[in-house]
């Protein structure tokens, strides 16, 4: 009889932990001062959740802060051409805010052209693409990522973090390629 309740109370135990992790991430834009929030972006919480954000502007989802610091046209090395033509290079930095350890990494970035076509990772420059791993509470991270791109109006960036139950988590950078330097 002990191990029946001991088996129940551990499967509801483990449920619980399990759906905790469930429901709506916490997404916010950070301001560039630092703080958490301004009145004007509390403003446009409570009328809806900002959706789109552009580069330099910092997001934090439940605390695990990611920027797109800016946008370069990358180089492409010799013997490996950038097969749609032009090499986008994302400079991103993730700073970890929250209580515990946390993960953030190159591959939960996306990038996609203006008629939504998903863009593959340029793999030809050794400090590209390497960007993330476990960020330790309170430590930070940067790097580069480069996407194998055509010519487009727009582009846009896609993050979400891998090890979340949660909704809501992704974000989404627009950017128009006259923003690219």
């Amino acid at each position: 009889m002990n191990k029946k309740v001991f088996g129940v109370l551990s499967t509801a135990f483990l449920l619980g932990g399990l759906l905790s992790g469930c429901g709506d991430a916490e997404v916010k834009e950070v301001s560039s001062s630092g703080d958490k929030q301004t009145d004007e972006s509390n403003k446009k919480e409570a009328a809806g959740a900002k959706t789109e954000y552009k580069v330099g502007e910092t997001v934090s989802i439940d605390g695990m802060e990611v920027t797109i610091k800016s946008l370069s046209w990358g180089k492409p090395i010799d013997g490996v051409p950038a097969e749609k033509g032009k090499i986008l290079r994302i400079e991103v930095s993730a700073k970890n805010n929250s209580s515990d350890n946390g993960f953030v990494d190159s591959s939960e970035f996306q990038v996609y052209d203006k008629e939504g076509n998903k863009l593959e990772m340029y793999f030809g420059n050794n400090d590209a693409n390497m960007f993330g791993g476990e960020l330790k509470q309170g430590k930070q991270s940067a790097g580069a990522l480069e996407f194998d791109v055509p010519e487009t109006e727009t582009y846009e960036i896609y993050y979400e973090p891998s090890f979340t139950f949660k909704e809501n988590a992704e974000v989404k950078w627009i950017v128009p390629t006259g923003e690219i330097k």
